[in-house]
């Protein structure tokens, strides 16, 4: 039987406090740094370190001295760490933004910054309960196994409660203040009475500061299950008038609207897909992957009131966000799935005139959607003059070619027939929308894309994130 006392239950709280501080932590860098898969690997291996150098250190330091008092303070500055983070990294990430370009060391200077100090605490903390824990060599084995088991446990409640609970009903900050707050109630349930009075002045001004509120970003902040959102208002002064638009992440507004004209279309990529499912020989089904706020679906369905329009987002909570900041209005031709883009298609038995893919951004290129076999899965959905469109972000020079040519193998394989309108207003690196098809198709301002023979990558090895960076570093 499992003893469930003191300190093992500082063990269970402190596995779940740094499941959940991890989890936030990633959160917290996604709308300024991205969230790809260099960042997750920089937070995570930061974190671990941390937590590496704090168990070598803890275990050499109770060994040395035996206090419980020392439990209490490292529980107590775990805490105070976790307030720093929460009331400092809007400033710290603009510098970090500022001081670096990659990010890769982006990812590792706010890791090292912003959440090396509480994994290292954390870390101290762990051979510190095990010293205690121990009263016998005779129960070592068993006293130690507990806390780790515990310890474990904890872990596992932090995870699942934070990602499949708490990050649907409240925000990253507020995750950080409940982290803070659970790492101080462990901070008093050892020698309550030793220097009591400190102790709750030094706690009311946790509370008090957990309690501020936090000066972030301009925009309205959304916190979902998967992602972090900003909705930002500006204006175009080549129109004139106020737009609205939602970003993800920190290199640009994916999706939006006119305010006071929401059935127009916003961006120079939504217009070009549109012309292009104009010149589609037919459009009576459409498939759309990426829905963003909906507002290509809504334009699409309004225009052809004929065609039926799947549209595939894996955030479900998209939805409500665009009915009620950009004027979605559910179409009757239109149905959305909520689910991952390459899972529907490899489910899907549906035939399509039409497919457009919109999932690409600047920071982010999923590897599974460049491979042969999603080649081959989005050819299985085409009708015989089936037309693929696909928004991208790479160029025709260096780096950015090499991304272009991996992006455009696995349609080019099946769909020899490639034309490309490119945005003149960009450089190096550019937004491009290529059409794919047996047959040619003719739509305004396309030309012919040519490239050299790619190399075909497959669901094993796709190095998407090593010729995204490329792309970013030369541009």
């Amino acid at each position: 039987m499992v003893r469930f006392g003191k300190l093992e239950f500082i063990a269970f709280v402190s596995g779940a406090v740094l499941m959940m501080f991890e989890l936030a932590a990633a959160r917290i860098l996604a709308p300024s740094i991205g969230s790809s898969t260099y960042v997750w690997t920089s937070v995570i291996g930061v974190i671990i370190a941390a937590l590496s150098i704090g168990y070598w250190s803890g275990g050499r330091i109770a060994d040395a001295r035996k206090k419980p008092a020392d439990v209490v303070i490292l529980c107590f500055f775990a805490c105070v760490s976790v307030v720093f983070v929460l009331l400092s990294y809007v400033s710290i990430l603009e510098w970090v933004v500022g001081a670096a370009d990659d990010a890769r060391l982006q990812g590792m200077l706010a890791s090292l910054i912003l959440f090396a100090p509480t994994s290292f605490l954390l870390g101290v903390l762990s051979p510190y309960l095990a010293k205690f824990a121990v009263t016998s060599l005779d129960s070592t084995g068993s006293s130690i196994a507990n806390l780790s088991s515990l310890n474990s446990i904890g872990g596992i409640v932090g995870t699942f409660l934070t990602g499949f609970v708490l990050f649907g009903y409240i925000g990253s900050r507020e995750t950080l203040g409940i982290v803070a707050l659970m790492l101080l109630v462990c901070s008093w349930l050892l020698i309550p009475n030793w220097r009591w009075m400190w102790r709750v002045g030094a706690s009311f001004v946790i509370v008090v500061a957990v309690g501020l509120p936090v000066q972030v970003a301009a925009g309205l902040h959304i916190d979902t299950p998967s992602a972090h959102y900003v909705i930002y208002e500006d204006w175009d002064p080549s129109e004139p008038q106020s737009t609205r638009g939602i970003a993800s992440g920190p290199t640009g507004i994916q999706s939006g609207i006119y305010v006071n004209q929401p059935d127009k279309l916003l961006f120079w990529y939504t217009k070009q897909l549109a012309q292009l499912v104009e010149a589609a020989p037919n459009k009576q089904n459409i498939l759309i992957l990426g829905g963003g706020t909906f507002t290509l679906p809504q334009y699409l369905a309004n225009k052809y009131p004929s065609s039926m329009i799947d549209v595939v987002e894996i955030d479900p909570t998209l939805e409500s966000i665009a009915k009620k900041y950009f004027e979605y209005k559910s179409p009757s031709n239109v149905t959305l799935h909520f689910a991952d883009a390459r899972s529907f298609i490899n489910e899907s038995s549906k035939r399509y005139d039409v497919v457009i893919v919109d999932i690409y951004n600047d920071t982010s290129v999923p590897f599974s959607l460049m491979t042969r076999e999603y080649g081959e899965a989005i050819n299985r959905l085409l009708t015989v003059n089936g037309v693929v469109g696909v928004n991208m972000i790479a160029g025709q020079q260096g780096a950015c070619r090499e991304l272009l040519q991996a992006l455009d193998v696995p349609y080019r394989r099946h769909l020899p027939q490639v034309t490309y309108s490119e945005d003149k207003k960009q450089t190096v690196r550019a937004n491009m929308v290529v059409a794919y098809s047996q047959q040619p198709v003719q739509w305004t301002g396309a030309n012919t894309l040519s490239l050299p023979k790619g190399v075909s990558y497959s669901d094993n090895f796709a190095p998407a994130e090593r010729f995204q960076q490329a792309c970013i570093d030369e541009s």
